[in-house]
C-alpha cells in the first residue's frame, strides 16, 4: 500500500511539473530568431564615466524577430508595451528611481533583435536595430557578422533580474556591475558602444524621440560584399521605396510606454485606391459580360 501511494504521489508530481511552464532565458543570436530587446541607459555625468552614477536596463519584449519581419509593410500596424506594469514594473521603477524624475529626459534607448545562426552563410547573420537615419550608411558583410558580440551582453544578463523566472523579464545594471551587463560606453568600452561601432549609426536616442527601424543581413558569404539593408515601413506613395514619412517608428516615453507604429495612408490615398479597385472591377465585368 505504501509503495502504491508513493508511486501515485510521484505520478502526480510528474504531471504537475509537466504542466508548469518552463521559463527560458532571452532568445538571443544563436536561437536563429532572437527576441526584441529594449535597452535603456543613462549617464549620470555629461559623459561616460567609470563611476556608479550610470545605469542601464534590459527589457525582453517577448516578440520575436520573425514576428516583426512579418508585420513589416502593414499600414497602421502598432504594438506597445507599458514598462511600469507587470513583470517589467520592478526594473522600470528601479531604473527611473536611480535616474530621478528631473533627469528622465536624459535617458536613451534603442530596440534590437539578434540572429547569428551561421555567419558563413548568406543570410546567416540578421539584425534588427533602430537607427536615427533615413538612409542607412554602407555596411559590409564583415561588419554585420561582428554584431554577434552583442550575445555577450544578452548572456551576461540572462541570470540577472527576472529573465530566468518569468516569460518576458527585465534587468538593471550599473557601470560597476559585472562585465558586459551594462549597456553603455565606459571609457570607450561597453556593449552599447560596441553596437554603435558595428552599425556605424547612432542607434540610441533620447526618450521621446522617434527612431526608424532597420533590418540588416549578410548578402553573401563574401566579407567584402555589401550587406543588405531593409527599412521597415509602408510605401505610402507606391514608388517601391521607403523614405521620409514612411518608416516604422519606435518611440519610448518618459512615462515608460514603448510604441512601434507604421504609417497610415491619408484619406485621399485610400479614396484613390478604392477608386482604382472600382475601375478594375468595372473593366473585369465588361470583359466577362457580367
Amino acid at each position: 500500500m505504501k509503495i502504491e501511494l508513493k508511486l501515485k504521489a510521484l505520478a502526480v508530481a510528474a504531471i504537475m511539473a509537466a504542466g508548469t511552464p518552463a521559463f527560458a532565458a532571452i532568445d538571443g543570436g544563436p536561437s536563429g530568431n532572437g527576441e526584441l530587446l529594449l535597452n535603456v541607459r543613462y549617464y549620470g555625468g555629461d559623459s561616460a564615466t567609470t563611476g556608479g552614477d550610470d545605469i542601464s536596463g534590459l527589457f525582453d519584449l517577448g516578440f520575436k524577430m520573425d514576428d516583426m519581419i512579418a508585420a513589416n509593410g502593414q499600414a497602421g500596424y502598432t504594438k506597445s508595451w507599458d514598462l511600469k506594469t507587470g513583470d517589467y514594473g520592478a526594473s522600470w521603477s528601479q531604473l527611473t528611481s536611480f535616474v530621478g524624475a528631473s533627469n528622465l529626459g536624459k535617458m536613451e534607448f534603442n530596440v534590437i533583435a539578434l540572429d547569428d545562426t551561421d555567419r558563413n552563410l548568406k543570410g546567416g547573420s540578421r539584425y534588427l536595430t533602430t537607427g536615427n537615419v533615413d538612409a542607412f550608411p554602407s555596411q559590409g558583410n564583415a561588419n554585420v557578422k561582428t554584431m554577434n558580440g552583442m550575445d555577450k551582453y544578452v548572456d551576461a544578463n540572462n541570470s540577472r533580474g527576472t529573465h530566468g523566472t518569468v516569460a518576458n523579464g527585465a534587468s538593471v545594471a550599473t557601470a560597476t556591475d559585472p562585465s558586459d551587463t551594462f549597456f553603455g560606453a565606459i571609457n570607450g568600452f561597453g556593449q552599447g558602444d560596441t553596437w554603435l561601432q558595428k552599425t556605424t549609426v547612432d542607434t540610441t536616442q533620447a526618450v521621446g524621440t522617434d527612431q526608424n527601424f532597420w533590418f540588416l543581413t549578410t548578402s553573401s558569404t563574401s566579407n567584402l560584399a555589401q550587406a543588405t539593408k531593409t527599412p521597415f515601413g509602408f510605401d505610402l506613395n507606391h514608388d517601391g521605396t521607403i523614405g521620409a514619412g514612411e518608416f516604422t517608428k519606435v518611440s519610448l516615453s518618459e512615462a515608460g510606454v514603448l510604441t512601434i507604429t507604421s504609417p497610415v495612408p491619408e484619406a485621399e490615398t485610400w479614396a484613390m485606391l478604392l477608386a482604382g479597385l472600382g475601375m478594375l472591377s468595372m473593366i473585369v465585368r465588361r470583359r466577362t459580360g457580367v
